[in-house]
This record gives structure tokens, C-alpha cells and sequence, in this order.
């Protein structure tokens, strides 16, 4: 139906109103408010740092008393610990029972291993022998390769280089079996994911600094890859988001993967300065060491850490004296707790979690400091004496 002519909007003379102008001026604002959006959505924003958590101070801890019953239950839940004691390559289980030459003559620094067939790859004096069931040996790799550093599961190996006369990043992955070797553009220090096929080592700048190593300068490495064999490593912490997470000129000194593949644990600073484990921080104390636990699919980070008052900053790690703290860190909540501190970290050397990750590991000249998560945290002393090199599954063929 068609209107009257009386109706009012017909009839209206009053000015019109400024219809176009109004639409033009919400075109406009719509039109710069997409702008505004736009410019958020694809400007470059700073990289959030690492999460860190900081640790407490070291205090001195009780003395510790040998509890066997804890040793018996932590040896069958992880099996024998692998130390070097004395010049030879042993298993020996928490409780100090079970001892056993697994080679003579092998002093070693870093172990992988044993697989199935009880075979262990031992990195001794640069040199990376595969140690055979009975006891034999067979050096892995090129014989101009010397390395500082071994990582890997099974049959993969991440070796990477002493950089003395030689490229810092020039590691190698190896077949423990074939002996077969594949350069990857990494250093040390590297790390290997127990259950993910995943490693991680340092990249550059390269930066040589004095504090690492009596009276020389140590190239050291100030960011983070990781990748998988047979694919080019990924930068995951560049330059600038370590430094500004650990302060200038930091570098990179310890590394750990979590069995998954999916956290990566990164110590980083400088002699002299405060450092810091990026996923969990320190202030005042380098890491002697850092390791992921696999407990029933769930994963814990623990940290050893040495004292670094007074000339610590410049000791290397088995001449240092003073107290320390072992702490685990929860990734699900970001909650830590101190498991062990003072005399028995002094001049720890060594660092290990168990195979079933129920319990951790120090060595140190006073012995092996054994803590044993329940319910409640045990820790207690250990009869074993040596440098702890690792504790996996069945370490006795």
C-alpha cells in the first residue's frame, strides 16, 4: 500500500540532515580503528623471556646417615649407577653392592648407554670408544676428531668438538653400531631427549672467555639449537633473548632436553657474574649440572649447584670448595623445592637421575649423595664412591 501525502517526513521542512557526511566520518574511524589492527597484528613484538624461576641460597644440610633400606629400593627401581673410579669404567648399584668392571683403562667423562646387548659408548680423553659386553673396546669416528662432549640414545650419538684448532660448531653424529659420521653445524655443550630423537647443542657468536679452564680462553657458544638427525638444526634462545634473560655477554654452559623433546633447560652467564638456568634461574651460583627425570610420563628438572663465592667464579668444578643445593622444578606449575644442600654438593663432579626417574644423583670426593622422591623426599648418603656418570636401566648386561 502506497503512503499518504499528509505524512509528516513528507511534509517536514526542516533542514535535511547531513547524511553523507555522517557516513563518510564512520567510514573513516571504522577505517582507521582496521588500520590500528592491522599495525598490531603484524608489527614485530619482543620475544617473551625464558620463563626462570630463582633459586634459593644454599644452607648447610644435616649430616647424612647411610640408609640402606632406601639404597636397596632406589637400586631396584634404577638399576646400577655407571662411575669412573680409579682409572676403569664400573656398575655398581646405590647400595654399593653389585660392583663390576664394565672396562679397564677407560677414563671416561660421558657415557651412553648401555643398549640391549650391554654395549656402553664412553668418551675418554677426547676420544669415543664403544665399550663391547666383555669389556672390549672400539674407537667410534674419524681419528682426527677429537671431541668434549657426548650425548645420544641407542644408536644415535651427538658428538661435539674440542675447539682447540678446530671449529667450534663442528659436531658430529654418529652410528654406535656402523661407527658412520655426519657433520651438523653445532657445539658443545649438546643433549640428547631420552623418548624423542631430538638433540640440542650451542650456536653462535662464539665467544672465547677465560673462567671455564685454567689460564685459557674457552670458546663458548650464546644461543640455543635444536633439530633432528638428518634435518638442519632450528634456533631456539638467539643472542638477544639469552642475554637479555641472563645479562650481557652471558654464554651458554649447560643444556638438558626433557625426555619428550619439548623443554629444553639452558645455564647461561659468565664467570664472575650471576647465572642463570633458563626454565629455572640462579643467581650467585654456575649449575654443575642439569637433567630431566621421566617419572610415569611426568618430567622434573633438577639442578645441582656449586658455590661460587670468593675465586670459585675462575675454579673449575672439581677444584671448587663451599656449599651448594640440589633443586627440582615442576613444569606444570613452576613450583621448586631444595632436595639437598651445603657440605654434601661440595666439589660435586657428577649428576645423574635414576632410570625410572624416582631418584637423584651427586658425586662429589665425600661420595654419592642418593635422594629418593616418594610421598616425602628422602636423601641420604651412598657407600659408592667415583664420579657419576650416569644411571640407566640395567646397566649390567
Amino acid at each position: 500500500m502506497g503512503r499518504l501525502l499528509g505524512d509528516p517526513e513528507v511534509w517536514d521542512d526542516s533542514p535535511s540532515r547531513p547524511r553523507p557526511a555522517v557516513r563518510g566520518l564512520a567510514g573513516l574511524a571504522a577505517g582507521a580503528v582496521a588500520g590500528l589492527l592491522l599495525a598490531l597484528a603484524v608489527a614485530p613484538r619482543p620475544d617473551p623471556k625464558p620463563p626462570e624461576v630463582r633459586l634459593p641460597a644454599a644452607a648447610e644440610a644435616p649430616k647424612l646417615r647411610v640408609e640402606r633400606q632406601i639404597l636397596y629400593s632406589a637400586s631396584l627401581g634404577g638399576g646400577p649407577m655407571l662411575v669412573s673410579r680409579s682409572g676403569r669404567l664400573e656398575a655398581v648399584s646405590a647400595d654399593g653392592s653389585d660392583r663390576r668392571v664394565v672396562a679397564q683403562n677407560v677414563r671416561a667423562s660421558a657415557v651412553v648407554g648401555p643398549d640391549r646387548a650391554g654395549v656402553v659408548v664412553a668418551l675418554d680423553s677426547g676420544v669415543i670408544n664403544r665399550v663391547e659386553a666383555n669389556g672390549g673396546t672400539r674407537r667410534l669416528g674419524p681419528a682426527s676428531f677429537v671431541a668434549d662432549g657426548l650425548a645420544g640414545a641407542g644408536r644415535q650419538l651427538l658428538a661435539c668438538p674440542d675447539p682447540e684448532g678446530r671449529p667450534a660448531d663442528g659436531s658430529l653424529l654418529l652410528d654406535a653400531a656402523s661407527g658412520r659420521a655426519r657433520p651438523v653445524r653445532l657445539g658443545c655443550p649438546v643433549a640428547w631427549a631420552a623418548r624423542a630423537g631430538v638433540f640440542a647443542g650451542a650456536g653462535g657468536p662464539w665467544t672465547s672467555v677465560k673462567g671455564f679452564k685454567r689460564a685459557a680462553a674457552t670458546p663458548k657458544g650464546g644461543s640455543v639449537l635444536i633439530g633432528r638427525p638428518g634435518k638442519p638444526p632450528r634456533v631456539v634462545l638467539d643472542a638477544k633473548r639469552l642475554r637479555a634473560a641472563a645479562g650481557k655477554g652471558a654464554v651458554v654452559d649447560g643444556i638438558a632436553l626433557s625426555p619428550d623433546g619439548k623443554l629444553v633447560a639452558v645455564s647461561a652467564g659468565r664467570p664472575g657474574r650471576p647465572w642463570r638456568v633458563l626454565v629455572a634461574g640462579s643467581d650467585g651460583h654456575r649449575p654443575a649440572g642439569v637433567g630431566w627425570s621421566d617419572r610415569q610420563g611426568a618430567s622434573t628438572l633438577a639442578i645441582a649447584a656449586v658455590d661460587r663465592r670468593g675465586n670459585l667464579a675462575t675454579s673449575e668444578l672439581a677444584a671448587r670448595q663451599g656449599g651448594g643445593y640440589l633443586l627440582a622444578w615442576q613444569p606444570g606449575d613452576h613450583s621448586a623445592r631444595v632436595l639437598a644442600s651445603g657440605v654434601p654438593l661440595v666439589a660435586a663432579d657428577g649428576f645423574a637421575w635414576s632410570a625410572d626417574g624416582d631418584s637423584v644423583a651427586v658425586s662429589s670426593p665425600a661420595g654419592i649423595l642418593v635422594v629418593k622422591q616418594a610421598d616425602l623426599v628422602y636423601t641420604t648418603a651412598s657407600p659408592v664412591t667415583g664420579t657419576l656418570l650416569a644411571w640407566p636401566a640395567g646397566a649390567t648386561p
